[in-house]
């Protein structure tokens, strides 16, 4: 399938594709052309997925009572690595006054995206390079992504870029030191990344010192973890020494984190993105 350019211009009034790849790319490394890799369509969002979406969708809340006053009624969001749009659409229901937008580097999630949510505006496009105008949306989700990119600080220029002043950032991504990777680290072997497709996973200093380091702060949002106890080792786990763990570290002063998955919530600053530069892939 032949694949367009544009100059940054898009959404506008013009029709445009949907594809914004070279056609190489676009047939390369499609993590979704068999299966949802991320298996939200055989859970139905049990387990592991709903605690992430009921998170994020309760820090878009927040982030939409802290806008600018001069945002508008009908804010704008997009979601990076929208997958097959299940997140996205969640958002749109929980926020119908909002306009959504979903972009991921798989055609087939586009695809898919596009046949169970037609009312909404997906586009299959470049992370680095997302092709919308500049200081567009209010608020920015990347989900599933963080610890998927070689680059996470060049992702945050992109991001930036085409977030206006004063808009928002809802991160999730994995805690390297989670409480099962520090009980291997004791034990001899190496932490376990959890999915295949991550390139890395980061502790959350590292995390926030990427945000400190493209001019943003972030706060972190540290949910304790409600899955199912298989057997008592695992209550043992997490349901008693974890949060004992946790609570002792907060008594410390540090923030880091035990959970499997990590939030933040970091503000663009007021003053535009004059120091963040646009870099080509």
């Amino acid at each position: 399938m032949p694949a367009t350019r544009t100059a940054h211009c898009w959404p506008c009034n013009l029709p445009v594709s949907r594809y914004f790849l070279p056609g190489a790319a676009i047939s390369a490394a499609d993590e979704y052309a068999d299966s949802d890799p991320y298996l939200v369509q055989d859970d139905g969002l049990a387990g592991f997925q709903q605690p992430r979406f009921e998170t994020t969708l309760e820090l878009v809340a927040n982030a939409l009572s802290r806008l600018p006053e001069s945002a508008p009624p009908a804010v704008r969001m997009l979601d990076v690595a929208c997958g097959a749009g299940n997140l996205t659409a969640a958002v749109a229901e929980r926020f119908p006054r909002a306009s959504l937008y979903g972009i991921d580097h798989s055609m087939t999630a586009v695809e898919q995206s596009v046949a169970a949510h037609p009312r909404l505006n997906f586009c299959c496009g470049d992370a680095y390079d997302l092709p919308y105008r500049d200081g567009w949306f209010d608020l920015v989700l990347l989900n599933n992504i963080w610890e998927r990119v070689l680059d996470s600080l060049r992702l945050l220029a992109a991001v930036r870029r085409v977030l206006k002043p004063g808009g928002f950032v809802i991160v999730s991504t994995p805690s390297r030191y989670r409480f099962g990777n520090l009980v291997r680290v004791a034990l001899g072997p190496p932490v376990l990344l959890m999915s295949r497709h991550h390139v890395t996973e980061y502790t959350v200093g590292q995390v926030l010192e990427q945000f400190r380091y493209a001019g943003m702060q972030a706060e972190v949002i540290d949910r304790p973890w409600s899955g199912p106890t298989y057997n008592p080792a695992t209550f043992l786990a997490y349901k008693v020494a974890s949060p004992v763990l946790t609570r002792l570290l907060r008594l410390l002063g540090s923030h880091h984190s035990l959970e499997q998955t990590v939030f933040y919530l970091a503000r663009n600053s007021d003053t535009g993105n004059s120091g963040i530069r646009r870099t080509s892939p």
